[in-house]
């Protein structure tokens, strides 16, 4: 499911029910002020929604001459011009996926806009929006498009004559050609073919671009096709054999309310933390709504996610073991170079595999990085062959937490990981260096050494 609005724009009068439930008459509201609105321009610039919402992209297409690059002055001649009770413009707000890039939201942006636009050359102004979600704090991208219903044609019009009753005998001297969906035999059809088309579009863009998501259902995180549909969850049920619910939308307002704010007035703060009673149950409501439709209409993938993971954690421990045993990975083999090590080193080694025993991986891991300090300040009390053992012990650690990282414990194992490397690092070096050294006392106390091993193999030695 996807946001789609579709809305007119028209000059007149609107009705609107107060909270005492009287009726009071208004001005609609104007086209002007909705181009002023997506373009956050004039007394929008510094209105309170742009603390909360980014404008990433703007543009405006398809004005007739008098208006060419002044998309205001366009919005307000069909203010000033239009007929009186007429519709000045036809909106729609578009969720966008947030699992695009903006550029990827703009390329899809463009191909919306031609798709409700290019037909007839309809004058438009867009805009995306973005605002952190105050559920679950994810990006909100959405499209703004508005756009007037008079076609553009080749001829040069006043701004007064655009607007006027169109001439189908003589179109250089009327006004501008309105194509209105009942004019093109749509009627209230329009806005099902508009859902359609953009569900198409939407798609297409995903599986160029996403065509996978991460959606969390009871607690795990779960990859599933990332497709929209065009389609009201009644409709979705009958067709798929769902059974998904309305989620409501919780009014900006009670969203909005800060936690932490406080009246001196006893009753004015009841009243208040009562709304912030209501704001905690419709969040708690939503949530509760959004898991239950994920799993609705993907439990198939989490049930196989939750088979991957049990058959990658039976890999792991069987892995592991098969490291332990066949690598001799345990402390029980060092166990006679102990004097070498320091007893901090002996310590979190015997609880490493205590837990690891025990299948408790996170413990052992963390047990495993305690040992690495006093570990490394043991190194230069190490002969040779205490050295190279050390290496197999943190060659064993390696393989195990390799064992685990593939296993699906990456963030458990990453600073270990980076903690072991360096150490088998510095004991590697270490070991090369005591090497040299030996050898070049070798070399020292037999000069003629190193020109008899010059030598290859099949070469006579001066004693043949």
């Amino acid at each position: 499911m996807y946001y789609f609005d579709y809305a007119y724009t028209g000059k007149g009068t609107t009705k609107i029910k107060a909270e005492s439930g009287a009726t009071k008459t208004k001005k609609a509201p104007s086209c002007k002020n909705r181009f002023h609105y997506i373009t956050r321009t004039a007394h929008y610039k510094n209105h309170k929604d742009n603390l909360h919402e980014k404008v990433e992209y703007v543009k405006s297409g398809n004005m007739p001459s008098f208006a060419e690059k002044r998309p205001d002055q366009f919005w307000e001649a069909a203010h000033v011009y239009e007929r009186k009770n007429a519709r000045t413009a036809a909106s729609q707000i578009i969720a966008l996926p947030k699992e695009l890039t903006v550029q990827q939201r703009i390329e899809l942006a463009e191909a919306l806009i031609k798709q409700f636009t290019d037909e007839f050359n309809f004058p438009y102004t867009a805009a995306i929006h973005n605002h952190v979600g105050e559920i679950g704090g994810q990006d909100q991208p959405h499209l703004h498009i508005m756009y007037c219903e008079r076609s553009v044609d080749e001829h040069n019009r006043t701004a007064e004559q655009f607007f006027s009753r169109y001439n189908d005998k003589d179109p250089a001297t009327g006004g501008a050609k309105k194509v209105t969906p009942d004019v093109r035999g749509k009627g209230k059809t329009i806005i099902n073919e508009m859902r359609v088309d953009t569900e198409v579009i939407i798609n297409e863009h995903l599986e160029k671009y996403a065509p996978t998501k991460i959606v969390k259902i009871k607690g795990i995180d779960v990859e599933v096709p990332n497709v929209v549909s065009c389609l009201h969850h009644e409709d979705y049920n009958r067709i798929h054999g769902t059974n998904l619910k309305p989620v409501p939308m919780i009014p900006k307002s009670l969203l909005r309310l800060d936690p932490d704010l406080t009246f001196k007035d006893k009753d004015k703060n009841t009243a208040y933390q009562a709304k912030l009673a209501e704001r905690e149950r419709a969040i708690n409501e939503v949530n509760d709504l959004r898991e239950y439709n994920n799993f609705e209409m993907y439990q198939t993938y989490y049930y196989a996610e939750l088979e991957r993971r049990k058959q990658a954690e039976k890999q792991a421990q069987q892995s592991s073991q098969r490291e332990v045993t066949a690598d001799s990975t345990s402390l029980t083999k060092h166990l006679k170079y102990m004097n070498a090590y320091a007893d901090d080193v002996i310590f979190w080694s015997k609880k490493q595999d205590e837990s690891w025993s025990k299948n408790d991986y996170q413990q052992a891991v963390s047990y495993m990085s305690n040992k690495y300090s006093p570990l490394h300040m043991s190194l230069d009390k190490q002969n040779l062959q205490q050295l190279e053992q050390t290496a197999d012990l943190i060659h064993n650690d390696k393989c195990l937490l390799d064992a685990l990282r593939n296993a699906g414990y990456e963030n458990m194992t990453r600073q270990t990981i980076m903690i072991v490397n360096n150490a088998l690092t510095s004991t590697e070096r270490k070991i090369e260096h005591v090497k040299n050294r030996t050898l070049d006392q070798s070399i020292k106390n037999d000069p003629h050494k190193i020109h008899r091993n010059e030598k290859n193999d099949d070469s006579p030695s001066p004693d043949f």
